[in-house]
């Protein structure tokens, strides 16, 4: 009976990565479901490590739909500035991810009582960029246009499909990705950014 230890560990990871990540894209295109998305990315992983098991595939998915909501670790300094900018702003959520694996992440990261709205893909019927889901978020949360401001770390899903819908955006990027567009690197800039803007 094979298992995945009998291949290169890291190997299978990183393809199961890149088969995620270009099923995720094709996700926000609504060119894949959301149960091909769960199913394919192990399949297609698997095949990569000459595995095709197809039942070996689903029980990975379970397993790894079960277990990814509760992994709890946050990026440094996420605690302090969401303490900090709850006293000023109103703080949502905007996520493609799915809508029940979010509010179990957040629940079991203890985020939850941060954030007013949690607004899916699945609750806008609409993907970012896709403007159908930042109207969703502005009808939803009452929230104008002017003062808004999305902060996330997809440059092309999350800011510029903000700053397209015509709100202001700040990219999270600790890689340090060379562009024009407001960003910090690490979380403890983004309070300092967000009070000279304001």
């Amino acid at each position: 009976m094979y298992s995945i230890a009998d291949a290169d560990a890291q190997y299978f990871i990183d393809r199961y990565v890149y088969h995620n990540e270009k099923l995720w894209t094709l996700y926000r295109e609504n060119k894949v479901s959301k149960g091909r998305l769960r199913k394919a990315r192990f399949e297609l992983a698997l095949k990569d490590v000459n595995v095709e098991d197809k039942a070996l595939a689903k029980r990975l998915g379970e397993a790894y739909l079960a277990q990814c909501p509760m992994k709890t670790k946050l990026m440094d300094g996420s605690i302090e500035i969401l303490e900090s900018l709850a006293g000023i702003y109103r703080l949502h959520i905007m996520s493609n991810g799915f809508h029940k694996t979010q509010l179990i992440k957040l629940k079991e990261s203890k985020l939850d009582v941060y954030f007013e709205e949690v607004i899916t893909s699945e609750r806008a019927s609409a993907k970012k960029p896709n403007p159908k889901m930042y109207h969703f978020a502005t009808e939803l949360t009452k929230a104008p246009k002017e003062g808004t401001i999305m902060i996330g770390d997809n440059l092309d899903v999350d800011v510029k499909g903000a700053l397209d819908f015509g709100w202001e955006a700040i990219h999270y990027n600790p890689k340090g990705i060379g562009h024009s567009y407001p960003q910090v690197r690490h979380l403890n800039e983004l309070e300092s950014l967000l009070i000279k803007r304001g």
